[in-house]
């Protein structure tokens, strides 16, 4: 009940304006949601951090992990293993993955979308059998409560549901609610900075189980555009502060460790391109890596196709 509680505190601080109509234009520049024409405008898509603009769009993605030591933490990734919790029937020393999924956005009103996310994993553990399947979805959605010409800031509610098998590490095994506040900002024509900030929240979960907050911060240049071909170089610093939880690893004497979770932060910093094909498809790669002594994966390529309709 109290986690409950608190993401609904957190709901209500982030979105004072819901169900209030946005202030009409008064002018170039003035705050208002934008009009469905004007949904897509660039350069506002990075590779990691959440687009702020509510799109009508289609998303195939494609993560891969490697050298994942710490999977358990706060059940962010997976939950405990067993016999004290649902998760992998032998703790872990590492594991890789691939994440394959299909995003879904529509636009239900001006500056108003809601989504789904869903896909497949693929685990490969160190010590526990490889194994395929369904991994956890997600649904929610956006709402631009400030835009104009040079910037957009918008609230997003995900709630991510225990589709996955979490006894082969495929899901947390919980019910997990994410408010986050996401924002872009046009400095010049080709540069723009995005920022993100979420709070995960587990409901219910082992006793591993914790909140952890996530932060970002990107830069995307536009570097080559002829008008209809556009190719960006994008950087981003990605961060994650576990608030409480704990989490387990496997010793080199065989034992396993419970350790305390709550305080950990881990940076990553991610390098990547995108190329935007017209104005509705877009392609984007990108590699990702730990700079902090504590981390989650040790490094993380990704590559997505992304169409506006």
């Amino acid at each position: 009940m109290a986690r409950l509680l608190t993401c609904a505190l957190l709901l209500a601080a982030a979105l004072p304006a819901v169900g209030q109509p946005a202030p009409a234009a008064t002018g170039t520049g003035s705050a208002q949601p934008p009009p469905d024409e004007e949904l897509v405008v660039r350069p506002r898509d990075l590779g990691y951090i959440d687009l702020a603009l509510p799109v009508n769009q289609v998303r195939l993605r494609a993560d891969f992990g490697y050298d994942f030591r710490t999977p358990t933490r706060a059940e962010f990734f997976y939950p405990r293993a067993r016999p004290l919790g649902p998760g992998l029937p032998e703790p872990e020393r590492a594991v890789d993955f691939q994440d394959y999924t299909l995003y879904f956005e529509k636009i239900i009103a001006p500056a108003w979308s809601v989504f789904a996310e869903g896909g497949v994993r693929a685990l490969n553990p160190d010590l526990n059998d490889n194994f395929t399947g369904m991994a956890d979805a997600n649904v929610g959605f956006k709402y631009a409560f400030l835009a104009d010409d040079f910037e957009i800031w918008t609230f997003q509610f995900r709630a991510y549901l225990p589709t996955g098998t979490a006894s082969h590490g495929l899901g947390t095994h919980h019910v997990s609610l994410e408010p986050a506040l996401l924002g872009f900002v046009r400095v010049t024509e080709d540069l723009g900075v995005a920022a993100e900030l979420r709070y995960w929240q587990p409901i219910d979960g082992t006793d591993f189980a914790g909140p952890v907050v996530r932060y970002g911060l990107g830069l995307r240049y536009n570097l080559w555009d002829n008008g209809n071909w556009r190719f960006a170089p994008i950087f981003e610093a990605i961060g994650w502060s576990v608030l409480d939880g704990r989490e387990s690893r496997l010793m080199p004497d065989g034992t396993t460790a419970v350790l305390d979770a709550g305080g950990t932060t881990v940076v990553n910093l991610k390098l990547g391109a995108r190329l935007d094909i017209g104005e509705r498809a877009s392609l984007y790669a990108g590699y990702g890596q730990a700079v902090t002594g504590e981390r989650w994966y040790r490094d993380v390529l990704r590559v997505e196709f992304r169409w506006l309709y």
